[in-house]
């Protein structure tokens, strides 16, 4: 017999770990965080917390998510620069390997008012470099009452602060606009290890992630975007553009599980990425 859970609302919060396999019995779970069901791939032994904003598998070795999706509306996406950003541990978790982090420094938003674009900006802030990294933003949420799920420790990363200030944070508002202008949009955001090798055969983040990565859907569309470790500041996330296939590869995940097709690669055109 195959039990079915179906998600009838817009947000929820479960340990999808205390859903177990019951002898032959198989259990089909339906998240409205991802787009025809969640990545496939990580190891079996980590754990699946969902949150009111997104679900994140979290790996059993290193505590970290090895992939968060989430789903970006109208709606949800709202001014951040005040919302206070301190960890918290997730009570959701049977075991975290996580230090606990007592306090995050803060952020600033600059006076955007004459800028020529400022009538469709979402949100921007200022980073403080020495924060650690949310795969999923504030920004994107912070027009609902439940932006405090992303401060806790699943969600963290530790995306450099050159990364996080320069193109991935752009990436962001890029989503945050197109969701303003299109509806829904689905994302994947993980780490990725591995091919950032120094010149003494070292990783170039010792044992931690080599770049990070964000698959993002619409009901008809893709497209996948792969940001190194060491990217610049000022780089644009339109160079970072790879395709689907080659992080299915490369991230050992299967993205939109439940589709025999990802649908067209040409998303990245809806994010500012035309002349690719």
């Amino acid at each position: 017999m195959k039990y079915m859970l179906k998600s009838c609302i817009q947000w929820g919060s479960c340990l999808l770990s205390a859903l177990v396999l019951n002898g032959t019995s198989a259990q089909t779970v339906h998240i409205a965080h991802c787009l025809a069901g969640c990545p496939t791939g990580a190891p079996a032994a980590n754990e699946i917390v969902v949150r009111h904003l997104f679900a994140a598998s979290i790996n059993y070795q290193s505590g970290l998510a090895d992939w968060i999706a989430y789903r970006v509306l109208p709606g949800t996406v709202g001014v951040a620069s005040l919302l206070p950003r301190v960890w918290q541990p997730d009570e959701l978790l049977a075991q975290s390997t996580l230090e606990e982090i007592d306090s995050a420094p803060g952020f600033l938003q600059p006076d955007l008012s004459d800028q020529q674009d400022s009538a469709y900006r979402v949100n921007e802030i200022i980073i403080n470099p020495e924060d650690r990294g949310r795969l999923v933003p504030m920004s994107s949420f912070a027009g609902t009452p439940y932006w405090e799920d992303l401060n806790f420790l699943s969600n963290m990363a530790p995306i450099p602060g050159d990364l996080r200030i320069g193109p991935w944070s752009r990436l962001d508002q890029a989503i945050n606009e197109l969701a303003a202008r299109e509806g829904d949009v689905f994302i994947v955001s993980g780490p990725l290890y591995g091919d950032a090798i120094a010149d003494n055969g070292d990783s170039k983040n010792g044992n931690g992630p080599t770049a990070f990565f964000k698959f993002i859907a619409t009901a008809t569309s893709h497209t996948a975007f792969v940001f190194p470790y060491g990217v610049a500041q000022h780089g644009s996330y339109c160079d970072q553009l790879t395709g689907a296939v080659a992080l299915e590869e490369r991230s050992g995940l299967r993205f939109l599980p439940e589709r025999s097709e990802l649908g067209a690669p040409d998303l990245h055109r809806l994010l500012g990425c035309s002349n690719i």
